[in-house]
């Protein structure tokens, strides 16, 4: 009977904790970052990402690692810059609208680069030779009048440090037009009784936590127009590796294609039996977008008014699922 205990003790899965802890990760991790600390900083972070994650408990280890080192490889915050998915048992690293924002400042050329929000009475039609679209971002005098007023779309736009400027601006229904047609976990149909209220609230739970587009679609409209104007092509850097890489996994991760370390796991256990380390660059000391569009002065193209300044501190603190 002792024996027979013995064995079901041995095949029953690792904890993160204890697997994360264990020797073959613990080298992994110590090969892939900068020095003792980093390892220990990053271990600790995921040990308290996956305890207050019910679903990363459910992915074997060795995955949530990997796809955390692909994130800390670009030098990029857990929660904040890229983000820990679960797929049934396996973890897959996603980056959000503010680690697209962070490569870009990160690359030395770029000046300035947002999403903001444009308002209902901000969109005043388009250029007759360009046919861009131009807008009117002092039409509110203040961000409170500004408010009062529907959000109809998202400008993103890149500033060089050479001066030159390109924007990109969706509606929100082209958004959800690119969502319906690209993203296996958005249904348009669901999304609309989700924001008119037809669900119970069990229900309107259980939906948000199956995709990004229903728990944080704020922050998915961004991320999408982010990726549109890094896609054209018309944003070209010379230190584009981080970019354009990121570009590639992200585009993979729509088309439900998740690309990932690749490492010899135990199928029963999710122990590491052999890995490769993985260099993890050296994280940019608080990389943020230091930026902010006002609405100060009357303007009829699509140039923002832009002020070198610092965050709000209320964008600072609403880091959500992709942001």
């Amino acid at each position: 009977m002792k024996a027979q205990n013995s064995i079901v003790k041995s095949e029953k899965p690792q904890t993160f904790s204890s697997a994360i802890t264990g020797q073959a990760l613990q080298n992994l991790i110590r090969k892939s970052v900068p020095n003792a600390s980093a390892a220990a900083r990053f271990t600790g972070s995921l040990i308290s990402a996956v305890a207050a994650t019910p679903a990363l408990q459910k992915c074997k280890p060795a995955t949530v690692v990997a796809a955390a080192l692909r994130g800390e490889g670009m030098g990029l915050t857990l929660g904040r810059e890229y983000h820990l998915i679960p797929f049934a048992d396996s973890c897959a690293y996603v980056i959000g609208y503010k680690g697209l924002l962070a490569l870009l400042i990160a690359s030395g050329e770029v000046a300035d680069a947002d999403c903001i929000e444009v308002r209902e009475g901000e969109y005043v039609g388009r250029d007759p030779r360009t046919k861009r679209p131009k807008f009117d971002f002092g039409v509110y005098e203040t961000d409170e009048e500004a408010e009062k007023h529907e959000v109809i779309g998202y400008m993103a736009y890149v500033e060089m440090k050479s001066g030159y400027f390109r924007s990109e601006y969706m509606t929100i229904a082209e958004i959800l037009n690119h969502a319906k047609s690209y993203s296996k976990s958005f249904d348009i149909e669901k999304y609309q009784k989700l924001v008119n209220g037809e669900y119970t609230p069990q229900e309107a739970e259980k939906i948000k936590t199956s995709s990004p587009w229903y728990s944080a679609p704020q922050t998915m409209f961004r991320k999408t127009v982010i990726r549109r104007l890094l896609n054209s092509g018309y944003v070209r850097l010379a230190n584009s590796a981080a970019i354009n890489e990121a570009l590639a996994e992200d585009n993979a991760a729509e088309d439900g294609l998740i690309p990932d370390l690749t490492l010899n796991v135990d199928s029963s256990t999710g122990e590491v039996v052999e890995a490769e380390a993985v260099e993890v660059a050296d994280a940019p000391q608080d990389v943020e977008n230091t930026s902010k569009v006002t609405r100060k002065s009357k303007t009829s193209n699509d140039t923002p008014t832009v002020e070198y300044d610092s965050v709000d501190a209320e964008n600072e603190a609403s880091g959500s699922f992709f942001d």
